[in-house]
């Protein structure tokens, strides 16, 4: 979350760039746990982001309050570490940017995430590829704010 902590809002307002209101925070969070809620029902291991957390296996939901003053939505990031550590490992230790495990761990992500947003999308959540909305997302998924309209 981009201004979340105050050091971090007081350092916004100082520079004069809005920042997200507790309100619209809080709007994040319950849209979070919405969606938490959703893919525990479909037996998907589903957390909301913290910074102080370590990264677990999972369906990471991250809340985007990137938007000036309101919040946008919501990031979903599949993780799964015992994958992309083997991965990283066999890129660094071979040079070979296109190592099999790299590639498994890529794949995997991008299932995971048509997944993520055939479920969500079921549940009546407005879900996309992320990249449609920041193009250094790929992999990820975004729920736009808002309620979902069925569940």
């Amino acid at each position: 979350m981009k201004y979340g902590d105050p050091e971090n809002r007081a350092e916004a307002e100082a520079h004069g760039r809005p920042f997200t209101s507790e309100e619209n925070v809080a709007a994040g969070h319950e849209l979070a746990a919405q969606v938490c809620r959703e893919l525990h029902r479909a037996g998907i291991p589903a957390y909301v982001m913290r910074p102080e957390a370590t990264t677990q296996p999972g369906a990471g939901v991250e809340v985007d309050d990137s938007q000036d003053g309101y919040i946008g939505g919501l990031y979903i990031r599949w993780s799964a570490p015992g994958l992309a550590e083997a991965g990283i490992k066999a890129v660094t230790e071979r040079q070979d940017p296109v190592a099999p495990e790299w590639k498994h761990h890529a794949e995997v992500v991008l299932l995971m995430q048509t997944a993520l947003i055939g479920i969500l999308r079921l549940a009546g959540f407005s879900a996309v590829p992320a990249e449609d909305v920041d193009d250094i997302a790929k992999g990820d998924v975004y729920i736009h704010a808002g309620t979902p309209t069925s569940s």
